[in-house]
């Protein structure tokens, strides 16, 4: 009952969604912070959309368990700055071989750097920090480091042990930060780069230099698509792939080296293959399909149960509160009252048994994403069975407010009419009798 609450609280306005997420993870907080939980005091530092508070919780965490200083790479939320230098430094300490650190310690330096010289294009951002030195020796290293973790696995792992102590979880709240990544536009940014100086490189005579550059571009792009990593860092990775392989082809081919030609066209065939690969199992329109529809039959089985259940309760009330002498009479409304009895309380527990036999398909979902790390799979399942829990209430938002209106409206003037055609009947029987 709680996801299928919270999937209509979704439907609404992103303002009142952030603020009952925000609601949640104060709580969570205020106890995890007695309890000197550091797992918990993890997972909300990773979902907080305020930046002092994500700090102050994220610094309390590690403090805790030095095991989850990766925290310190951002989530994908709005309005979240870069990690400081420190939490930067201790993040590279711990990983030395990542290159999501020395990105992230990138990403500050080309924001600072932007955010003085503000570059009006993206051409001129390009040429604003091919010229910083700080800039290019990071990304230098970030390109020639020898693994690509931006923590999803780890992060899935999070989820996975908190949700399973905290069971009644809204999903917005758990799916809230779920993903971390560096800025990805700088990796095509310095690709261009690379480019243009393995081309300055081969003019001048210096191939060695020239297939180094490239080599190390492309090498990282093979890292981030074998790495476990979501569907669009592993789509730009194959984007600067094939920017290095489209300047090799360019290269050799003005060089008339044929063979090495027909290696880099090898390789975009073989990037272009991947691409397919990875749409293929994006798509995945049947398992979406199933989803929706165990979605529709789960909010109707929820609204019928919630019903019937108020109309069983208000039934039975009124049959028992009722004088005797009111309650004894043979009128519609207290056969209407007697049918109520009789079928609600049934059709509560039909609906209730639907519900929860509707919910279990999201049940092993969201235990299969959070006990296993599949990477770009479970990033598909998880947007499936949003899209199912959503069916309905997506439905609900995207038809125009004057259709409900005038839909509830016209409802409420059948019933009006209805109920006064049936008293007004009633009362003319039992003129005949008398």
């Amino acid at each position: 009952m709680t996801t299928v609450r919270d999937s209509w609280t979704w439907s609404g306005s992103e303002a009142r969604v952030a603020a009952s997420i925000q609601r949640k993870l104060n709580q969570l907080a205020a106890r995890a912070e007695k309890e000197n939980d550091a797992t918990t005091l993890a997972f909300v530092a990773l979902r907080t959309d305020d930046a002092g508070r994500y700090a102050a919780l994220a610094d309390r965490a590690v403090s805790l368990n030095q095991d989850l200083v990766w925290i310190y790479v951002p989530t994908i939320l709005p309005l979240r700055p870069p990690p400081q230098p420190q939490r930067l430094e201790r993040l590279r300490a711990s990983d030395p071989d990542n290159a999501v650190p020395v990105l992230l310690a990138a990403d500050t330096v080309a924001q600072r750097t932007k955010d003085l010289k503000k570059p009006s294009t993206f051409e001129d951002e390009e040429a604003l920090l091919a010229s910083d030195p700080n800039w290019m020796a990071l990304m230098g290293r970030a390109f020639t480091a020898p693994r690509y973790d931006a923590y999803l696995e780890r992060n899935y792992q999070l989820v996975g042990s908190v949700w399973k102590r905290e069971p009644y979880l809204p999903p917005s709240v758990v799916m809230q930060g779920l993903w971390t990544s560096p800025t990805l536009l700088n990796l095509r940014i310095f690709s261009n780069i690379r480019a243009r100086e393995a081309e300055k490189a081969a003019a001048a005579g210096d191939w060695n230099k020239a297939e180094r550059l490239l080599g190390e571009v492309d090498s990282l792009g093979e890292r981030i698509v074998a790495a476990n990593s979501t569907m669009i860092e592993k789509l730009i990775a194959i984007a600067i792939s094939r920017i290095a392989n489209q300047e090799r082809v360019k290269l050799y081919t003005s060089a008339g080296r044929a063979s090495d030609v027909q290696k880099a066209k090898a390789r975009l065939q073989q990037m272009d293959a991947t691409v397919a690969t990875l749409r293929q199992g994006r798509n995945g329109y049947g398992r979406m399909q199933t989803y929706v529809r165990w979605g529709i039959l789960l909010h109707v089985a929820a609204g019928l149960a919630l019903t019937s259940g108020l109309v069983s309760l208000a039934a039975i009330l009124f049959l028992e509160l009722l004088p005797a002498r009111i309650a004894n009479q043979k009128t519609l409304w207290r056969k209407t009252l007697c049918r109520a009895a009789d079928y609600a309380p049934a059709t509560f527990l039909v609906a209730s048994g639907t519900l929860l036999l509707s919910f279990l398909p999201f049940t092993h979902a969201f235990s299969e994403c959070f006990t296993q790390s599949n990477g770009v799979s479970n990033e598909k399942l998880i947007s499936d069975v949003f899209s199912g829990l959503m069916a309905v209430p997506g439905f609900v938002s995207d038809v125009p407010l004057a259709i409900w209106f005038s839909g509830a409206a016209s409802l409420a003037a059948l019933a009006v009419f209805i109920v006064r055609r049936s008293i007004y009947r009633s009362r003319r029987i039992q003129a005949v009798q008398t």
